[in-house]
């Protein structure tokens, strides 16, 4: 099998150099966009940064740019057959940055930071390198992160209707 060599996306070692990661063809399209939105760019101090963060300074236009390349990647995901629990991971990554997101400015720093489509490559990698079945804490985690956003969408909306009730 033919493998993609691509730049910038290996570890730097501490001379500062970066090694060229060795990029499985059918995932290399998700690495490009991971890289470019994610990690394309170093800072001095060697904190790296892509697009992502700079297009989220752009008001709901950037927010939605970067969700819908997210997705992208998501979508590759389902082509080429992940789990269902690790296809829920990638668009919880997806969800913590889009709604982290809509915050001005901070949204922006948490994007730089937080890095879904890079965690995303990670998780599609490991299933196209060494496909396993899901164990007991991946679903685990789905379902814990599926009653924190439950417990953030619900209880808003219950303390609303309690102040609405007393007025």
């Amino acid at each position: 099998m033919a493998q993609a060599i691509t730049p910038y996306s290996g570890p730097a070692s501490h001379d500062r150099v970066l090694y060229p990661e060795v990029v499985d063809p059918r995932i290399a399209d998700v690495e490009a966009i991971a890289r470019w939105m994610d990690y394309a760019f170093e800072l001095p101090g060697g904190f790296r940064y892509g697009l992502g963060g700079i297009v989220d300074l752009i008001p709901g236009v950037g927010d939605l740019v970067d969700a819908l390349l997210s997705l992208y990647i998501v979508a590759r995901a389902v082509q080429l057959g992940v789990p269902r629990v690790t296809l829920a991971r990638m668009v919880l990554n997806v969800g913590i940055e889009a709604g982290a997101g809509a915050i001005p400015f901070a949204g922006a720093l948490f994007d730089t930071v937080f890095k879904a489509n890079r965690r995303n490559y990670q998780l599609l990698r490991r299933h196209v390198a060494e496909p396993r079945r899901q164990t007991l804490h991946d679903w685990l985690f789905v379902a814990v992160a599926a009653l924190i956003g439950t417990a953030a969408v619900s209880l808003p909306v219950l303390l609303v209707i309690e102040l609405l009730k007393h007025l």
